[in-house]
């Protein structure tokens, strides 16, 4: 056997090796600044694998590919998928390697399932993709909700470098303003920030109720332990972003009581899939799964489920997956014309723990 070792990926593949076996492409973030993300959806698929090894009575061979975090590398992750003659990918993390990888499998018409890039328009227009984690607009607007039901005046801080920051940001400032709440500022910074004492010091003489964070976890979490440190009080809110247990290795005590939107909380385990789900994530990692996992498993089972249905044309494939309805591992999904529709949970950290604290059905 020959292995090929590339600088920006890793090939990773099941089984058999029979000629016969349907491959599907996987790109995620292994490595970057978001790469606890790609290890936790990379591990959520392997456990779908093998829940689900076969579509259309083949054994499906993944291939995976590491964008490394950054749009320039998903789409060269993209374009040698295609290459090695995928039929299909799932990935990526985020929205703005999502952007520049769509662009591709929309030419060479083969379908794309997105896990967690929530960006609003990611999916319009397209013919072969399609997502199972909600949109910034909807977490906007229940984190607003939730919000406004407490607190009057607050702060953002937007990572103006992140188009799903800066898409959460306006959705959430401008829910909350019709809500009848006031944003003091907007605090703009760049991923891989990680010095915040000037900003901390300023929200803490501004003395805001609340700040909200449309900012990846490690930014979050960073901030949260410079403005903990000087003694701010104003309580932290978070969009999905936060959803990582490296948000509470890298903040610790800072981020207790932080709180978040997500798409799910193994708390909460509402089908029969995501009972079995969480016990095989359990015996194969020794703790039960986390929302990344979770929608990473989802996007490998809905595509499986999708191509058991419609068979690998891309016409009828890309039509099944942007108009259906799917019991997933985290909740019912319901998709129409590429509009995810799904329930959103809100979460907290408590005790260095994540815990469910409210559920919203759409």
């Amino acid at each position: 056997m020959v292995i090929i070792l590339l600088l920006v990926s890793l090939l990773f593949y099941a089984p058999s090796y029979a000629s016969d076996n349907l491959k599907i492409g996987v790109y995620l973030s292994m490595t970057g600044p978001v790469a606890a993300w790609g290890q936790e959806e990379w591990k959520g698929i392997k456990v779908a694998h093998e829940m689900e090894p076969f579509a259309k009575g083949r054994k499906i061979k993944l291939i995976l590919q590491d964008n490394a975090s950054h749009p320039e590398t998903a789409a060269l992750s993209v374009e040698w998928l295609i290459d090695r003659g995928v039929k299909a990918i799932i990935g990526p993390v985020t929205t703005t390697n999502a952007l520049a990888g769509l662009a591709l499998t929309e030419k060479a018409k083969i379908a794309d399932i997105i896990p967690s890039a929530n960006g609003l328009h990611l999916t319009d227009g397209k013919k072969y993709a399609a997502r199972v984690c909600f949109t910034n607009d909807v977490q906007a607007n229940v984190m607003a909700q939730y919000i406004a039901a407490k607190y009057s005046t607050g702060v953002v801080i937007s990572d103006i470098s992140q188009d799903y920051s800066v898409d959460l940001t306006r959705f959430f400032v401008n829910d909350f303003k019709k809500l009848g709440g006031k944003i003091i500022k907007i605090y703009r910074i760049n991923s891989n920030d990680t010095d915040f004492s000037a900003i901390a010091t300023e929200i803490k003489q501004i003395k805001p109720q609340f700040i909200y964070m449309t900012t990846y976890y490690n930014e979050t979490a960073l901030f949260a332990r410079s403005f903990r440190e000087l003694g701010g009080k104003a309580a932290i809110f978070s969009g999905s972003a936060a959803a990582t247990d490296s948000l509470i290795k890298i903040g610790g005590k800072a981020v207790e009581r932080l709180t978040f939107t997500d798409d799910y909380d193994p708390k909460i385990i509402i089908t029969k899939k995501g009972k079995r789900f969480a016990k095989l994530f359990k015996a194969k990692y020794g703790r039960l799964p986390d929302s990344a996992e979770a929608l990473a498993a989802d996007s490998y089972l809905y595509l499986v489920s999708s191509i058991d249905k419609a068979g690998l044309d891309a016409r009828q494939l890309g039509k099944t997956l942007r108009n259906s309805r799917f019991e997933g591992v985290s909740g019912i999904i319901r998709i129409k014309n590429g509009k995810t529709d799904r329930t959103v949970v809100i979460r907290t950290v408590k005790n260095g723990k994540f815990a469910p604290i409210a559920l919203f059905f759409p």
